[in-house]
This record gives C-alpha cells, structure tokens and sequence, in this order.
C-alpha cells in the first residue's frame, strides 16, 4: 500500500492507496494551523497499528505551501522510510487539488504586495507558478476563465476578494491516486525538498550595541 501524505495547507490529510483493489482504504483529514507537528502524529500511529506491515512506499506533497506544514510533512515521510527501508516520491501538491476538474488553475498570495498563479493540466504541473503583482490579479484571472479554467485558492481572503476563484485544497487521496498505480521500486532516490513560491526570507538578528 502507498501511503499519502499532504500537508501544505492548514486542511492537512493522510491516505493509504491499496493497488490490489484500485482504491484509497483508508483516510484521516487533520486541520493543523500552525500545530502540524502536534497533531500529524495521532493519524500516523493509527495507521500503523493497522497497516504498518502492509505500506510499499510514501507519497508527500512538497508543496508550495504553508512553510511550516509541507516541512513537517516530508519530515514524517522521510522518518518513516528510514525507520521501515520505504521507498518515498515527493510530488507538486498543485497537481493534488480535490476538485472534479484534471485541468485548473491555482492562486495564492505570495505575499511582498504580489500572487502566485498556477497552471495544471491533466494533473501535471504546467511550468513554474507565474508571479504577478496585485495591479495585475484582475487581467490574469479573466484571461483564465476565458479559456475556461476554473479558479481555486486555498486561501479564503483570496476567494473573498474574487468572485471567478473557489475554495478547495491540495488532498492526500488525490496525491495517492495520481501514482498507486506505479511501482514505488522503480522510484528514483531523490531528496525531498519544499517547493517554494519564493526563495524563503530569513533575517539575522542584528547585532548588540555596545
């Protein structure tokens, strides 16, 4: 069984695909905040009192996302595939939103006065997310919805403030679905890194005067 984990918004999930009946067998949805390290920990234990013996490999969503969350997650996926020898897959959790559509459109606030707008076709990831500035937002979402997109955000102040845009969020079953079907020993080793929408913005403390 793969196991999924998504953890790039407050709304985190995990999910456990099994490929022998072609379908997720178990599911826990969390809401973290700024907690993912306090509350991931209660869903993990309870799948493997049941399923440890039966997982094959791991699937986490490496964002872009809450800094925080997506780190959290991919230290889960890393902890348990050291521990149990697993194969693990970091994917776009773009590609993971649980909507009906395979082909749709993603924006966020990227904070510094600008957004970040995403294009997934077909489940997969179209490029890198385009940044744009706020005096920009309104052109590019009537461009989208002209070319019939649908909108999401998983951010409620960014669906508050335009009508075109939804509320949905990147899901662990959508994540594991995308690639239960595949082998996890044909997985090439990779490290699993945060996708950011920007290079993260860290200060040092200034120096003490004398």
């Amino acid at each position: 069984m793969i196991l999924g984990i998504e953890t790039a918004t407050p709304r985190a999930s995990l999910a456990l695909y099994d490929p022998r009946v072609d379908n997720v067998v178990w599911k826990r949805g969390f809401t973290t905040e700024r907690a993912h390290n306090a509350v991931i920990f209660e869903p993990v234990l309870e799948m493997m009192e049941t399923y440890r013996d039966q997982l094959t490999g791991i699937v986490v969503g490496v964002g872009p996302g809450s800094y925080s969350g997506v780190r959290v997650g991919i230290a889960v996926a890393n902890g348990l595939s050291l521990s149990m020898k697993l194969p693990t897959l970091g994917r776009s959790s773009l590609e993971a939103w649980e909507v009906s559509e395979d082909c749709y459109a993603v924006i966020s606030d990227a904070r510094r006065q600008s957004f970040a707008v995403s294009e997934v076709f077909n489940r997969k990831l179209r490029g890198e997310p385009d940044l744009i500035g706020t005096d920009a937002v309104e052109a590019k979402l009537e461009e989208l919805s002209g070319r019939g997109l649908p909108i999401y955000s998983a951010e409620s102040v960014v669906v508050e403030s335009y009508e075109v845009v939804a509320l949905a969020f990147p899901d662990a079953e959508q994540l594991v679905r995308e690639v239960g079907k595949e082998d996890p020993t044909g997985w090439r080793e990779t490290l699993l890194e945060p996708a950011y929408l920007r290079a993260p913005y860290i200060t040092t403390p200034k120096k003490k005067s004398k």
